[in-house]
């Protein structure tokens, strides 16, 4: 590896060849490294204290359901919610604003309501009685 030019540094952690400006004035690890450490341990500590997972425990759940939502199955470029019963508090799993902060709440937590809601999407009532209808936009019946 190439020696910084002048006024750079390597970062010990990224490796990358950093402008003096991003580290301490002794430091060997870029600001962003820093921070990026800083709001990890923050967060895994909140995660500990409020929901009782142990160090580690957030990202090995997050790992057993393969990096995407518990609910709908999505990847999301941002951390999950660490969702819980709020009547007993047991955490049951990590889901994305969405469905933790819209669908649970709005369902009340009641799975019989997604399971209503499942089967109104897979058998619309209108269809079965009415037959097939079109909003204004789509007025036009969708090739089948």
């Amino acid at each position: 590896m190439s020696e910084p030019r002048a006024g750079y540094r390597r970062c010990t952690r990224c490796e990358k060849n950093r402008a003096e400006r991003f580290f301490a004035p002794k430091g060997r690890v870029c600001s962003t490294c820093r921070k990026a450490t800083r709001r990890a341990a923050s967060h895994e500590a909140r995660v500990t204290t409020t929901y009782g997972l142990e160090p580690g425990e957030y990202q090995a759940l997050l790992d057993y359901q393969g990096g995407v939502c518990a609910i709908c199955r999505q990847p999301r470029r941002y951390r999950l919610d660490v969702d819980h019963d709020h009547k007993t508090g047991l955490v049951r799993g990590l889901t994305c604003r969405l469905c933790n902060r819209r669908i649970l709440p709005g369902a009340k937590d009641d799975p019989e309501v997604l399971r209503n809601a499942a089967a109104y999407l897979e058998s619309p009532p209108a269809v079965q009685f009415l037959g097939p209808r079109f909003h204004v936009d789509n007025r036009e019946a969708p090739d089948e």
